[in-house]
């Protein structure tokens, strides 16, 4: 560590804060970023970088490459040149939030390259100048006599030509991703492959620019728009959010239009991540500020600002989303993308809110392509505990329709904005994982026997346990037979099935919780006839009926969940002999 008290000291911690300074920029050509702050903030109304190159001589093996960004501002006089440029940490921006080359280090980053030389020409106030610094970052300034508008900075760099060609494709790569939304003109020119031939030999490395070719030029900048599938705009005074969704999501800050961080880093939306994260967006405001190291951007009172405008974005962008919505449901389109973008603002922190309030729109569609709404979803929830899906018009989906079932069609997108869109449950049970699956995983359509193909035993068993059952539970209860066959036979599926009274359609299973919805309990019972446990009992009833009817009673009211303990102390009751009198 130099000795402070020793003056020569100083120039030498001087270097090392400068060496400090060039070396921080993640690449070394994000220079043309910082002087392409310097010109916005210097009212130039246009900017224009340009790249040239003069090819080495017979006897040498590098030509001469030239970076050169000129602007048209108001310049710089020997007192901005003393006291600004050539001094460290000295910038007419500190008090100024609208120039953000706060810390006066812009112009120290064309080092970065490490050039062979810069030349800087500027006027101002009638005064002209030009300086001359050097590898080692030394400078000669001398007064001009003809005049020089604005400023133009130049850098010089010996250079193989093979190297030339990756050196402008990276110039273009490093304005376009730092310059894209620039609120002034920006051109880039490749005069490379104007160059002329190799000139004669000079130990001056910067002859060959004593004339400069022009190539055609290009634009930089661009309108702030986002690559997203859908997107808004929003203006408030000051503060420009364009939003949409696009994946991956990136989030995009700047002022004046130049990057201050592109990214898809979730962290760089502090506590706004979880509302905005899932979301693209570009915002443009004049207070917020990048880091000293160029890496990241502060989130001060302004950035907070900012971000709350980009959450207000986010309003007119989840109308716009619901809109195409509609739209693509209605049209038979495939809903995926949208409903994973819908499924994505559900899981947000305001998401329930958000889906509560689009409920009535007919962003879902059912079994035959009609669209529907969540809050049909919702009302079928709450009356049987589950949301049905399903595609296409089966004979199943027909029956489920006919006895008033709503059947959403399926997908994956679907299926995981209805695990975030449908009711809120008020039962005890209400904490159980909803209850959402294809028709034919919940209900069969099984092959019903005619009574008139039955065997007289069965009919005779199936009507005395219809007795017991009415009797034990206390209100009407069909009991029919039914052919599994067709759809899984044996112990595979079990003894007895529930549906409704014309006995169309059953629950394939039991449920996943306590009980069922009026509607769908107590109906019809069809019993399965190839199940051994029926079997077995109709072989009972050969010797006595009313032993066999009772175990098939109790097994539809026990191994089936049909009724609690009650009905089953009330079912062997009944088979009590009544006392003599």
């Amino acid at each position: 560590m130099p000795d402070v008290e020793d003056p020569g000291a100083l120039p030498n911690l001087a270097d090392q804060a400068l060496s400090n300074l060039v070396n921080q920029f993640a690449r070394p050509l994000d220079f043309l970023r910082e002087l392409a702050q310097n010109a916005i903030d210097a009212g130039s109304p246009r900017i224009e970088v340009s790249v040239g190159f003069d090819p080495p001589g017979t006897d040498a093996s590098t030509g001469v490459v030239r970076i050169a960004v000129d602007d048209f501002g108001e310049g710089m006089d020997q007192d901005i040149i003393d006291n600004q440029l050539t001094r460290l940490f000295s910038s007419s921006k500190e008090d100024d939030r609208t120039k953000i080359g706060k810390f006066g280090i812009g112009f120290t980053s064309i080092f970065a390259i490490e050039p062979d030389a810069v030349l800087l020409r500027t006027g101002r106030h009638g005064e002209h100048w030009e300086l001359l610094f050097h590898a080692d970052r030394s400078f000669n300034k001398v007064p001009l006599d003809e005049p020089v508008h604005g400023t133009t900075v130049t850098l010089f760099k010996r250079m193989a030509p093979s190297a030339v060609a990756a050196l402008v494709q990276e110039v273009r790569f490093v304005l376009g991703a730092w310059c894209e939304h620039a609120r002034v003109p920006i051109f880039f020119r490749d005069d490379t492959a104007q160059s002329g031939p190799a000139p004669a030999p000079s130990d001056d490395p910067f002859a060959a620019f004593a004339t400069v070719r022009g190539g055609d030029a290009t634009r930089v900048n661009r309108p702030l728009t986002l690559d997203a599938d859908l997107e808004v705009h929003h203006s408030e005074d000051d503060l420009r959010v364009v939003i949409g969704t696009a994946d991956p999501p990136r989030f995009g800050f700047y002022n004046g239009g130049l990057t201050l961080l592109h990214t898809q880093s979730v962290d760089s939306l502090g506590r706004f991540g979880d509302q905005l994260g899932h979301l693209s967006f570009k915002v443009m405001h004049d207070g917020l500020e990048h880091t000293l190291t160029r890496d990241n951007v502060i989130q001060d009172a302004h950035w907070e600002a900012a971000m709350a405008g980009v959450l207000r974005a986010r309003a007119p962008l989840r109308d716009e989303m619901m809109a195409r919505t509609v739209t693509a449901a209605a049209g038979g389109e495939d809903l995926s993308v949208w409903h994973e973008r819908l499924a994505a603002e559900a899981r947000t922190p305001d998401g329930a809110d958000f889906l509560t309030r689009i409920a009535a729109q007919p962003i879902l569609r059912d079994h035959r392509g009609q669209p529907t709404t969540l809050a049909r979803v919702r009302a079928q929830e709450r009356r049987a505990g589950f949301v049905l899906l399903g595609q296409g018009n089966t004979a199943l989906h027909e029956a489920l329709h006919r006895n008033g079932m709503l059947l959403v069609e399926d997908a994956r997108a679907t299926r995981a904005l209805l695990r975030r869109g449908a009711a809120p449950f008020s039962w005890p049970w209400s904490r159980r994982t909803r209850w959402l699956a294809p028709a034919h995983e919940v209900f069969i359509l099984p092959g019903l026997v005619d009574s008139g193909a039955l065997l007289p035993l069965e009919r005779q068993l199936v009507a005395r346990a219809e007795d017991l059952l009415r009797t034990t539970v206390g209100r009407r209860l069909g009991v029919r037979i039914g052919d599994f066959a067709g759809a899984a036979s044996g112990a595979s599926v079990p003894l007895a099935l529930n549906g409704p009274p014309d006995g169309s359609v059953f629950l394939r299973a039991r449920p996943r919780w306590p009980g069922l919805p009026a509607f769908l309990r107590w109906r019809t019972l069809l019993v399965n006839r190839r199940h051994p446990l029926f079997r077995s009992q109709l072989l009972a009833a050969a010797e006595d009926l009313d032993v066999a009817a009772f175990g098939l009673a109790s097994a539809l009211l026990t191994t089936e969940g049909i009724e609690g303990d009650g009905a089953f102390r009330r079912l062997v009751a009944a088979m009590q002999p009544e006392p003599t009198p």
